[in-house]
């Protein structure tokens, strides 16, 4: 190895960034130029693996669109150890672990989770696909359609259209101009020329200097490096490191964009500014740059904004996608703004005046066990081998320099211009832009910073055992804390209350929208405030300070209403329709059994006299019932059907399966079988079938209910035929796929404990009680409330293989209660003014769910 950094070194202070307290984390440059760096988090009841390439779209073929892209999704079929198409996969599925992969302009990663005693098969596995993938011209061709299907399902993402647009910004020269997503236009040619090429990419960009290795779990550091370092060596070498990118810029300028179909006006609207930088300028300036974004994201902006405008969102963004190394403030909008030029000259001199402040250190980062090793390995194989540049960052963030992006709706008397290739519409503007006039909304911006209140009464000598402190048809309110190290100093509450869920989405958007200065102030104090809304009602979450976070709590219940207030119902569902489905495992029925006014839960450095005192003010803020809780919304009956309302081309469908019941046995039952069917799923409904590349099975619970959702969503296939693919994958296949013997079933254990064993942060373990304290409604404490996860996975030791195969069974002879879920296009009218119907389904049976 020609260079370390010890677990002990400073560097290592900066490299543990986001990991618990008690992590130890090492960074290697191995001999044959390889970066590899491992955490050791002792709690971490998963392995993540993440194997990343310095290279992406932008280094593709200009006559070749999509090349790394369609890389990415060969390194999946096939490698030179393990050639058969779907092995990789299916070892994943036995292993009770998931993976993915992601290509952007100058990096593409691959990472995985897994049961930590797979470490050392799974990265050789790992290495064996990135550095021998078994390039075969026939798969390939397959899996050109699949991109095909990809870019179609695309067209519906405002994302890809974003990107599209923002390519208006760049030189006609520059690769990023143009479109990278890959489909059967730009991957011409025989399939025998296009392996050719993918495999010259491959040899020249998939080599040992351009890589890094990244390994997270509770394994010792020492160990987890030396299996990188023996497995690492295996890697193709030589590579060297990543040319500079050119400029990409043409001059600042503005302009507006749409997608080719937009959802209904809603007066919303959204607001890009991007400040870009030259690589070695954003290298040099990384932490001062950190420093602004948590400056511009401290709530006093958003605050101001909020004060003459209706501000849903005000995001910071040191990485935005597409643009290279930048600035970006994102501002989302319910409403048309009254003098959107007055608001983007406030906007454009944000940086320039931060930058003339002292900038205050930034909030530690939030603890991300996923993102951290794919973030730390994405870098290590992106970094550039140019040297910083001393230059200040004032003069690259001054207001003339600002790029503006605004997503608006189309307007026909406007003159667009359209890509031909994603149908994007665009159309310059002029700065300062304009906007229609609209009385300026009133606010009330929230206490910043957050009131301190009193320093807390001592514990006192004889603490309150954890339990129910009380309990009464207005409040019920729960003390006591999970067996787990607390951060010097902090607090929890978290509180929940009954609400209309026929209403809850727009409801929450609200609240979120009347607390985002909030939110954001908390977050640069140290706090964490979360807001929710579900069927069994809404509730938040606040961690941090007990001298805040009683002021915290207190700002947010008053932002909170039940009433219908704005006029706004929430932004139209965009994106994939697969999605979209899937979200529908997540609404249901709440308990039937009566709840409090609030509930609540306080843990921490409180005094349980305190906490009792502080909930009845906190009832307070709640409005008084006037007749009985609200009805849970209307739900779809059992063994039926309903249709999404039309958007889009694309036809998709979910069958939605319900557990019988919701303890922890029906939930650990089906979430086995997700795991023996989803890679078998995607693969038959992918290349037995060829409809697409959406067809996945998950597992959802609603409140606490466990459900199954089998989707596919296809570019060219009807509604019927999709249906009766999934009909026929659960009658020939999932008694067989779930048909365990002993052994592979304790393997698929370990996976599900791996993935929903015991919590592996103190954030999740509040979280999980929270969820169970929320779901009781009897009079008696639940057994084992504080550690709900020991009594579950005792559910699942007790778990055998024919547990299993009659589940499967019940499930293959739709014993299960079941619904179906369907998408078709809207059909063309006829003459006379009726509508086509999709064939094989009764135009009567169609339930639209907007």
């Amino acid at each position: 190895m020609s260079e370390a950094v010890s677990a002990d070194a400073p560097e290592a202070t900066l490299l543990a960034a986001g990991l618990p307290p008690g992590s130890r984390c090492g960074l290697r440059r191995l001999s044959n130029g390889l970066r590899v760096v491992a955490a050791e988090v002792p709690d971490a009841r998963q392995l993540r693996l993440v194997g990343a390439v310095g290279a992406g779209y932008l280094d593709e073929p200009a006559d070749c669109r999509g090349l790394a892209h369609l890389l990415e999704h060969g390194l999946f079929l096939g490698s030179t150890r393990a050639p058969a198409e779907g092995e990789f996969a299916a070892w994943i599925g036995e292993q009770g672990g998931r993976y993915n992969a992601h290509t952007d302009e100058s990096v593409t990663d691959v990472h995985l989770h897994l049961p930590p005693e797979a470490a050392d098969e799974g990265l050789r596995r790992l290495v064996d696909l990135l550095g021998q993938p078994r390039l075969d011209a026939e798969r390939l061709a397959r899996e050109v359609a699949v991109l095909d299907a990809e870019f179609r399902a695309r067209l519906a993402d405002p994302a890809l259209h974003r990107l599209a647009a923002l390519g208006r910004f760049f030189r006609s020269d520059h690769p990023a101009r143009h479109c990278h997503a890959g489909h059967r236009g730009t991957l011409g040619g025989t399939p025998r020329a296009l392996a050719a090429r993918l495999t010259a990419f491959h040899r020249r960009h998939y080599r040992s200097q351009r890589m890094a290795l990244a390994m997270l779990g509770p394994l010792p550091l020492e160990e987890q490096l030396a299996l990188l370092a023996r497995h690492g060596a295996r890697l193709p070498s030589g590579g060297g490191a990543p040319s500079p990118r050119a400029w990409r810029w043409q001059a600042p300028g503005a302009l507006a964009w749409c997608p080719p179909t937009p959802p209904p006006p809603d007066g919303s609207t959204l607001l890009e500014l991007i400040w870009p930088l030259p690589d070695a300028v954003a290298r040099a300036g990384q932490h001062q740059l950190g420093a602004l974004a948590a400056r511009l994201a401290d709530g006093q902006l958003a605050a101001r904004l909020q004060a003459t405008a209706e501000l849903q969102d005000l995001a910071v963004d040191l990485a935005p996608e597409g643009t290279g190394p930048a600035l970006a403030m994102r501002l989302a909008l319910e409403a048309p703004v009254p003098d959107l030029a007055a608001l983007l000259a406030v906007c454009r001199q944000a940086p320039g005046h931060a930058l003339e402040e002292r900038l205050p250190p930034p909030a530690p980062a939030p603890i991300d066990l996923d993102a951290w090793p794919r973030r730390r390995a994405c870098r290590l194989a992106a970094d550039p081998a140019s040297p910083a540049d001393a230059t200040p960052l004032a003069p690259w963030l001054a207001g003339d320099r600002c790029r503006v992006l605004w997503r608006c709706a189309a307007d026909a008397s406007t003159c667009w211009s359209t890509l031909d290739e994603t149908g994007t519409r665009w159309r310059p503007l002029a700065l300062p832009v304009s906007s229609p006039g609209s009385s300026s909304p009133k606010h009330l911006p929230p206490t910043l910073p957050l009131s301190p209140e009193p320093a807390p009464e001592p514990p006192p000598a004889g603490r309150a055992s954890p339990g129910c402190l009380r309990r009464d048809t207005r409040l019920t309110l729960w003390w006591g804390g999970p067996d787990w190290p607390l951060p010097t100093g902090d607090a929890i509450w978290c509180l929940g209350w009954a609400a209309d869920p026929s209403g809850h989405e727009a409801r929450l958007r609200r609240w979120h929208r009347r607390t985002l200065a909030l939110r954001q102030a908390a977050a640069a104090q140290g706090l964490s405030l979360d807001l929710a809304a579900d069927a069994d009602g809404d509730w938040l979450m606040a961690r941090g300070n007990p001298r805040r976070i009683v002021s915290l709590v207190a700002q947010a219940l008053a932002a909170w209403s039940m009433g219908p207030g704005d006029h706004h119902a929430g932004a139209p569902t965009q994106g994939l329709l697969a999605r979209t489905l899937l979200q529908q495992l997540e609404t249901g029925p709440a308990a039937g059994e009566p709840a409090p006014r609030l509930l609540g839960w306080a843990s921490g450095e409180l005094c349980p006299r305190e906490i009792v005192r502080d909930a009845e003010r906190f009832t307070d803020f709640l409005p008084a019932p006037a007749g009985p809780p609200p009805a849970a919304a209307a739900r779809v009956e059992a063994d039926g059907e309903s249709w999404l309302s039309p958007r889009g081309e694309e036809r998709a469908v979910m069958l939605e399966v319900r557990g019988t019941d919701a303890s922890p046995r029906s939930r650990w039952v089906l979430k086995l079988l997700a795991a023996c069917h989803d890679a078998a799923f995607h693969h038959e409904m992918r290349q037995r079938h060829g409809f697409g590349y959406v067809a996945a099975v998950r597992y959802r619970e609603a409140a606490g209910w466990p459900r199954l959702g089998y989707v596919v969503q296809s570019p060219w296939a009807s509604v019927t035929e999709l249906q009766r693919a999934i009909e026929d994958f659960l009658v020939r296949r999932s008694e067989a796929l779930a048909r365990q013997d002993v052994a592979e079933l304790a393997r698929l254990k370990r996976g599900m404990l791996a993935r929903h064993g015991a919590p592996e942060t103190h954030r999740e373990a509040i979280e999980r009680i929270w969820q169970v304290l929320r779901r009781h409604r009897g009079p008696d404490e639940p057994e084992g409330w504080l550690a709900p996860w020991e009594a579950e996975l005792g559910v699942l030791a007790g778990l055998g293989v024919d547990d299993l195969a009659l589940q499967a069974r019940a499930l293959a002879g739709a014993a299960l209660p079941r619904h179906w879920w369907y998408h078709a296009p809207p059909s063309p009218p006829l003459p006379d003014g009726n509508a086509l119907v999709s064939p094989g389904h009764n135009p009567p049976s169609r339930r639209h769910l907007d």
